[in-house]
C-alpha cells in the first residue's frame, strides 16, 4: 500500500512539473516574441533625432537590441528551468527525508540559508529584479523614459542592470534591484503620442490677440508638429508684469517631441521681436543711494519754491 502512495505521489509530481516546463517555456517565448516584434515596430530608437558620430544606423541599433532580448530570455530560460528541476527534485525527495538523520538535514539547510543569505544576496536580488523587469511590459527596451531625472531611450535590460542611453549618448547604468523600485515617466507606455507645450510670458501692453495668433504659427510653422488637431493657447495665470501663457501643439515621437519644443521656443522669440512684442513690462530699478536722493529732492522741491 505505501508503494501504492508513493508511486501515485512521485507519478503526480511529474506530470505536474512537465506541465510546469511547458508553461513556462511557451511564456517565455511568446513574451521574447512580442519584445522583439515590438522593437521591429519602432521607427525611432532615441529620445532625440541627431546625427550618429559613427556609422551606426537605425536598423543596426534595434538589431542590436533584438539580439539583446534573445540572449536575456536564452539566460532566463535556463534560471528558470533550473529552479523547476531543484524545487521538483526537492518535492520527489521528500518521501525519502525520513531516512536521513534530522541533524543532517538541518545542516544541510541552516548551511545554505546563510551562504545564500549573506554572501550571494546582492547577486540573488539583481537576478530577481531582473527576470522581473525583463518580464514586465512597465519598462522596455525601446522606451523614451524619465529616470533620476535623466531623459533617454532604454537601450538593454540584463539580468543584473538597466542601461538606459541619455539624450547626448551618455550611459545612465542602474543595478536592477535599484531599478525595480525606482519611480520612472514613461513616454511610450501605450503610444507615442505627445502633446507638447511652452509657457512663456507677455507683458499687458501687447495685443493679447496678436500674441495668440503669433504662438500658434510657431507652432504649425515646425515641421515636426502633426495637424491632428489645431494648435492650443491658454492664458494659465494672470501674474504682477505679464500674462502666463501656454501653447501646445502634437506630436507622433519622444525625438520630435524635444525637437517641436525647441522649434516653438525659436519661432516665438523670432516672430516677437519682428513684431515688437515684449515679454515682460520692464521697469526701470535705481540703486538705493539714487532713489532715495531723488525722493529728497522731490520733498524739498515744494518746501523750496515756497
Amino acid at each position: 500500500m505505501a508503494i501504492d502512495n508513493l508511486t501515485i505521489y512521485l507519478g503526480t509530481v511529474s506530470v505536474l512539473g512537465i506541465a510546469v516546463v511547458w508553461w513556462a517555456a511557451s511564456s517565455l517565448l511568446k513574451s521574447k516574441s512580442n519584445r522583439e516584434k515590438r522593437l521591429r515596430r519602432l521607427k525611432n530608437f532615441n529620445s532625440v533625432q541627431t546625427s550618429a558620430p559613427k556609422s551606426e544606423n537605425q536598423v543596426g541599433e534595434i538589431d542590436a537590441a533584438v539580439e539583446k532580448i534573445e540572449d536575456r530570455f536564452s539566460i532566463i530560460r535556463k534560471i528558470t528551468f533550473f529552479f523547476i528541476f531543484v524545487v521538483l527534485g526537492l518535492a520527489l525527495s521528500l518521501p525519502f527525508l525520513n531516512s536521513m538523520p534530522a541533524a543532517m538535514v538541518s545542516l544541510v539547510v541552516a548551511v545554505s540559508t546563510t551562504v545564500l543569505g549573506f554572501a550571494a544576496k546582492p547577486v540573488i536580488e539583481n537576478i530577481i529584479a531582473g527576470v522581473v523587469l525583463s518580464l514586465s511590459k512597465a519598462i522596455r527596451v525601446g522606451d523614451t523614459v524619465v529616470v533620476e531625472n535623466q531623459y533617454g531611450t532604454v537601450e538593454d535590460i540584463s539580468l543584473n542592470h538597466t542601461i538606459i542611453k541619455l539624450w547626448n549618448w551618455k550611459r545612465l547604468i542602474i543595478p536592477s534591484s535599484k531599478m525595480l523600485s525606482l519611480e520612472l515617466e514613461s513616454f511610450t507606455y501605450n503610444d507615442p503620442y505627445i502633446w507638447v507645450h511652452v509657457e512663456f510670458y507677455t507683458s499687458y501692453d501687447n495685443d493679447l490677440e496678436r500674441v495668440r495668433q503669433l504662438a500658434i504659427e510657431s507652432v504649425q510653422s515646425s515641421k515636426h508638429f502633426i495637424s491632428q488637431e489645431p494648435p492650443g493657447f491658454w492664458v494659465m495665470d494672470l501674474e504682477k508684469d505679464a500674462y502666463q501663457c501656454w501653447v501646445a501643439g502634437w506630436t507622433n515621437s519622444p525625438s520630435r517631441a524635444w525637437n517641436l519644443a525647441s522649434d516653438i521656443r525659436t519661432e516665438i522669440a523670432i516672430r516677437f521681436q519682428a513684431a515688437g512684442i515684449k515679454t515682460h513690462h520692464y521697469r526701470v530699478h535705481m540703486e538705493p543711494q539714487q532713489a532715495s536722493s531723488d525722493l529728497t529732492s522731490y520733498v524739498q522741491t515744494p518746501n523750496s519754491s515756497a
